[in-house]
């Protein structure tokens, strides 16, 4: 037995959803998403940030807005030194950290995902357990063949690795997107 037929005799028409004035039916996510709204796949990861003054910021981004301004949760400025010495460049950078952070969207030159590097970690603690020297060019895990292009040291360390090596610093690099301001 049809239950449509006992139900009623007259046939119903499926009513189409109504689209929105967009024309793009709610809750559909295109694979390109244009503008600040591909900011989207970034939300709640850990993302750095080049800003136009040359400045590096690293955080958890919460939000954004249609302008690319976003809130920064748990941000560090990273300061990066580079150093030549005999032929080998190595990088050495150190973390300030800021906490809760905006930032403007036109002041962004270059936004990136970044991972947490356990490398880095491990590093630390063996600094901390073993009082490894900063400026040793040697690999802080013992018995590894691995070679560090980055080493994160601590403030005071950075400065006065700035100061030691002031021959051996790389150029830094600098961003001269406002020249074109100047009278």
């Amino acid at each position: 037995m049809n239950h449509t037929s006992t139900i009623s005799s007259t046939p119903h028409k499926r009513k189409e959803p109504k689209l929105p004035p967009s024309g793009v039916p709610f809750g559909y996510v295109p694979a390109f998403l244009p503008g600040s709204a591909s900011l989207v796949e970034q939300l709640d990861r850990r993302i750095m940030i080049v800003l136009r003054d040359g400045r590096h910021l690293v955080g958890i981004m919460k939000s954004f807005d249609q302008f690319s301004n976003m809130v920064l949760e748990d941000t560090s400025e990273r300061r990066i030194l580079h150093l030549n010495k005999g032929g080998d460049s190595i990088c050495y950078y150190v973390d300030i950290h800021l906490g809760m952070y905006l930032v403007r969207g036109d002041s962004m030159v270059l936004l990136g995902e970044i991972e947490k590097d356990d490398r880095v970690e491990s590093a630390r603690r063996m600094k901390q357990d073993d009082h490894v020297d900063p400026t040793s060019t040697s690999s802080r895990s013992k018995g590894s063949n691995e070679k560090e292009y980055m080493k994160e040291v601590t403030l005071e360390e950075f400065e006065k690795l700035q100061e030691d090596n002031r021959k051996d610093i790389v150029q830094e690099l600098t961003w001269e997107f406002d020249t074109d301001l100047i009278v």
